[in-house]
């Protein structure tokens, strides 16, 4: 079995502005259940998913320029597109391509303290409406609120209720 794995190399592009060197910090959308107890006549309760938690996504960006922070402004219905590639490596040298396609709205951006010496950096936050993330190809999760795709990794979740209301 493969050991740990490490972070060789990572690039992103942020409604097409690309960066390599600029990207400090991304935190991938949590990809949370809702969940609801059941118990009805049973005497042991239990719990059935009900949906999912809402997604968010942080950036942290070292010289943020002027095109990315213009995303923060980004009109009514326009959508921010966040891709993020990376190469892991595993102990025995396995590796492993790993790639993020998040898209959503920017509600905030915050600048760091300004000291002398040091770089500016950028946190900035993402309502998310679609994710997307794949391993070798492979999905990982596919969630898309607009198109109702739900795919944990196992196949789409909701293809068949679609189909039963006459979406697919």
């Amino acid at each position: 079995m493969a050991g740990q794995r490490s972070r060789i190399s990572r690039m992103a592009i942020i409604n097409g502005e690309p960066l390599i060197k600029e990207l400090d910090e991304f935190t991938p959308p949590e990809v949370k259940k809702t969940m609801q107890e059941t118990r009805g006549g049973s005497f042991i309760p239990g719990e059935v998913m009900v949906g999912l938690e809402k997604l968010t996504a942080k950036f942290k960006v070292k010289g943020a320029n002027q095109a990315l922070l213009s995303a923060f402004g980004l009109s009514d219905g326009e959508m921010c597109q966040v891709n993020v590639k990376e190469s892991h490596q595993d102990e025995d040298g396995n590796k492993f391509a790993i790639e993020y396609s998040v898209t959503g709205e920017i509600t905030g951006v915050t600048e760091s303290a300004s000291k002398m010496g040091e770089l500016p950096d950028h946190d900035l936050e993402m309502s998310v409406s679609a994710y997307k993330k794949t391993e070798a190809g492979k999905t990982i999760y596919e969630i898309n609120r607009n198109a109702q795709i739900l795919n944990l990794g196992k196949g789409d979740l909701m293809e068949e209720h679609r189909r039963n209301i006459g979406l697919a």
